[in-house]
């Protein structure tokens, strides 16, 4: 059996690309066209290497059942189903969730040259109702739009909505920073992260990749600024790429102030870096990655017994908003969602907000009776 390895790649703008190699380091050049295809469609690039991760371990079991991409069909795919269950990752069963992730990432390989009239006709993941006994491939034209369902995706379980945050929650967390470190300037910024993310719903790309010329000036007039999501090339980092493209959200003022003030008076000066937030220590005032932010939430947890990560803030900021009677419109264009669908799974209401709705609702009714 073959090796397959994920790397990434500098392409000629200075940006970050995904491929998948072999053994020799050669390109699977069928997977690299499929993984531009994704790059093209605006793809972030964790988004991209997920998918190719999904299908070096698909590939690994071409290699080991001898077979060519295109002469796959369902009878062999209970093959795949054994060997993703026993040999990929550690040896255990698959939860659904792993199972359908990497279903639905080599379903999208498929369906992809399925569109493109090239290698296969064919998407044997796909049951349609166009489709007959036959699985040969160049034997149907089958329109990838009359599908109708995968014949190989397991049922997941449904969890409990464990994502946001409360509101005595939320302060102990953004208390308990200030004592994370016995560095001032250190406990000022991280105060500051999880405030801006916390009120904002940023995500982290968002978030470290944010520069000096992206907030407002401050006002003491207004009650509001804006903050600027822009998408630099080239990055800095991959880590800062924002996932859904340039938007334009407001905040308080009172925010606006607090990040002048961190980078006026805190934050350490390099002429060559302008995100907001930097290192204060070893590389000091060198931009910030994604890994100081997970091992900052990580530990903070740890100290409070609070399991958060940024995306909980996410997650929180959208509750609330749609609890306050934001239009969920309006919340879509704030996360940068591209879908209401998307924005839906998001709120999760309290009980005590659901009961106050309620109430409102009968006595509504009682009025018009």
């Amino acid at each position: 059996m073959s090796n397959f390895y994920v790397e990434r790649t500098i392409t000629k703008d200075g940006g970050q690309s995904v491929i998948l190699v072999n053994e020799n380091y050669q390109i699977i050049e069928e997977v690299a066209l499929f993984l531009n295809y994704l790059e093209q469609k605006g793809r972030a690039t964790n988004t991209i290497e997920s998918y190719c991760r999904s299908l070096k371990e698909y590939y690994s079991w071409l290699s080991y059942e001898n077979l060519k991409f295109y002469e796959v069909n369902q009878r062999l795919l209970i093959s795949w189903l054994d060997f993703m269950h026993n040999q990929v990752g550690s040896p255990k069963e698959k939860s659904p969730r792993t199972v359908n992730k990497h279903l639905a990432a080599v379903s999208s390989f498929y369906r992809y040259y399925v569109d493109v009239k090239g290698f296969v006709v064919d998407n044997p993941f796909i049951s349609s109702s166009d489709s007959t006994s036959n699985t040969q491939y160049y034997v149907q034209n089958i329109n990838p739009r009359n599908v109708n369902f995968n014949m190989f995706r397991q049922k997941e379980p449904k969890k409990k909505n464990t994502l946001r945050l409360f509101r005595n929650q939320v302060e102990v967390l953004y208390n308990a920073l200030n004592n994370l470190t016995k560095v001032k300037e250190i406990n000022t910024r991280n105060q500051l992260i999880f405030r801006f993310m916390y009120e904002t719903g940023c995500r982290i790309g968002e978030t470290l990749g944010l520069r000096l010329n992206d907030y407002s000036e401050p006002d003491p007039i207004d009650d509001f600024g804006l903050i600027k999501l822009t998408e630099y090339t080239p990055l800095y980092h991959s880590d800062h790429k924002l996932k859904t493209g340039t938007r334009i959200i407001p905040v308080s003022m009172d925010l606006i102030y607090e990040i002048d003030e961190y980078v006026c008076n805190v934050r350490p000066q390099l002429d060559d870096i302008d995100t907001v937030f930097v290192n204060h220590r070893n590389t000091v005032g060198k931009y910030m990655i994604r890994n100081s932010i997970d091992d900052l939430f990580s530990r903070l947890s740890e100290v409070t017994n609070i399991k958060c990560t940024p995306h909980t803030l996410r997650h929180t900021h959208g509750t609330e908003l749609k609890e306050s009677g934001y239009s969920e419109v309006f919340i879509m264009d704030r996360l940068g969602h591209q879908s209401i669908g998307t924005t839906s799974k998001y709120m999760h209401i309290s009980y005590d907000d659901q009961l106050a709705a309620y109430e409102s609702f009968i006595l509504s009714r009682r009025g018009s009776l």
